[in-house]
């Protein structure tokens, strides 16, 4: 297949099916993608089965991970979308003096076309979400979905246009790199990526080779601060949860714990009996044969730098599964939870951003200690809190992150009505939300003059900077002796101002 010949069509066919769309109104564009939560319960099943790597637990897993997020998503931009891109018109009252009678209105207008680099661990809500904000924002839309994951985008697709949106708006493209890269160097608007922060800063390399703007989700590894008054058996259980999620392939899965040493017994003890009872079977997920490749090493420095495994770590049978853009079948190996205990910064591990499910204990002296070395943390993605609101809402503004969440954990960021986004190394911008929904559109300032006076259109005059001078002076002088005085300045200069 000619990949850059199908992607200059591709391009094409969505940029002429924008021109009718941007002008189709906010309201009724809304009304169109609020019917798409509808479609995702019929089509509940397809959508499901389009999911084929190893690591999802499941359709009660992509119910709750995916399905249900994602139909809120399309309810909420039916009720909200016209709200948030409304526009905005500028206030007589607190117009400044000195632009006369100005009457300004912005309005948000769609980027254009916006590339969608799609991710494999959640194909139906991360691509689904995105894909329904920028058609919503008025754009044309084109995908570049993560290998193995054709089918499932197709089908989102497929239920856009069910919707009553325009078959050439929404593009998949196939699966390859060649396929993003051709698309970026024929020319796209914006482009939202979801990945790793190193195939985040190739994206954003050649977007601005381009000047394309980009939101960036990437990379995390998150951290979870556990207070003195902090609920153990509610931690462990959220933990088990966090660390199971999609096999950990879930870019806000925890990654370091922070507890004090003074409770790290009894935390420990906990979290052993919710990921390695006695009596029961063990829990495995599937891991791929390179990842675990990087895995190994690295926790068997940690082990030899002081850390130890807080419970055995089960590896099993190995077998292919997906293939990858060669064609090629990739191994998958059968691995129960990694969980180290006594990881420090400095730890080659700690921090490590890789979809395995992996967590590391760090116990720390005091929550100061524990604030420093997750400021040592290059990502920052999203951190959670347990324990008292009145103590966990003292630290939220020395974490740097893009959501912190209060006794809980991953479920509350995938509300449709919040922002989500990272800081430094887990990328910028955000999707979702009201914010994300603004991400996809640029704002444009109209402004209408009414009446003569246009003194900027004169030639200077003696006596104009004495005027303008006292003109500063008057409106925006620090307390009433100034602007007083800036007022007769403004008077002076008019009488003194030759009459024609």
């Amino acid at each position: 297949m000619d990949t850059q010949a199908e992607v200059h069509r591709a391009i094409s066919q969505a940029r002429l099916a924008q021109q009718s769309w941007r002008s189709v109104r906010v309201r009724e564009r809304a009304e169109r993608i609020a019917r798409f939560a509808g479609l995702v319960v019929e089509h509940r099943r397809e959508l499901s089965a389009g999911v084929l790597y190893p690591t999802r637990g499941g359709y009660l897993e992509t119910i709750t991970a995916e399905l249900l997020p994602l139909a809120q998503t399309a309810q909420w931009l039916g009720s909200d979308a016209d709200r948030v891109l409304r526009t905005r018109r500028t206030s007589w009252w607190s117009r400044p003096m000195w632009l006369g009678s100005l009457r300004s209105r912005v309005e948000r207008v769609p980027r254009g076309l916006v590339l969608i680099l799609g991710t494999w661990n959640y194909p139906i809500y991360l691509t689904g979400s995105q894909l329904l904000h920028a058609l919503v924002a008025g754009n044309g839309v084109l995908i570049k979905p993560a290998e193995g994951c054709q089918q499932v985008t197709r089908k989102l697709a497929e239920l856009c246009v069910e919707c009553g949106v325009p078959s050439d708006l929404v593009q998949v493209l196939d699966s390859s790199l060649e396929a993003g890269k051709q698309a970026m160097a024929f020319g796209v608007d914006h482009v939202v990526m979801t990945g790793s922060s190193g195939s985040g800063r190739r994206v954003l390399e050649q977007a601005i080779g381009h000047l394309s703007s980009a939101t960036l989700e990437l990379s995390g590894c998150d951290s979870v601060f556990v207070l003195p008054s902090a609920d153990l058996d509610r931690v462990a259980d959220l933990l088990r949860f966090g660390v199971r999620l999609n096999g950990g392939a879930t870019c806000i899965a925890p990654r370091r714990v922070f507890v004090l040493e003074s409770m790290l017994d009894r935390f420990i003890r906990k979290l052993k009996q919710r990921l390695d009872p006695p009596g029961a079977l063990p829990w495995s997920t599937w891991l791929s044969a390179s990842s675990l490749g990087q895995l190994e090493p690295l926790v068997q420095e940690a082990i030899a730098q002081g850390a130890s495994m807080a419970i055995p770590w089960r590896q099993g049978v190995r077998r292919p599964q997906i293939p990858d853009p060669d064609g090629v079948p990739k191994e998958w190996v059968s691995t129960g939870p990694i969980v180290l205990q006594g990881v420090r910064p400095g730890m080659s591990i700690y921090g490590l951003d890789i979809f395995a499910p992996l967590l590391s204990i760090v116990p720390v002296r005091d929550i100061e200690q524990a604030i420093a070395f997750n400021d040592s943390c290059r990502y920052g993605l999203c951190a959670s809190i347990f324990g008292l609101e009145s103590e966990a809402e003292q630290l939220v503004s020395r974490i740097r992150a893009g959501s912190i969440l209060v006794n809980d954990m991953v479920v509350p960021t995938a509300d449709a009505r919040l922002p989500f986004g990272g800081r430094g190394e887990s990328g910028y911008g955000v999707t979702r939300g009201e914010e994300g929904l603004l991400e996809m559109t640029n704002s444009q300032v109209i402004s209408f003059k009414r009446g003569k006076w246009l003194p900027h259109s004169d030639l200077p005059q003696e006596g104009d900077e004495q005027l303008l001078d006292g003109l500063l002076q008057f409106q925006y002088g620090r307390g009433w002796k100034i602007r007083m005085s800036g007022l007769q300045q403004v008077l002076r200069s008019i009488r003194s101002k030759p009459t024609n």
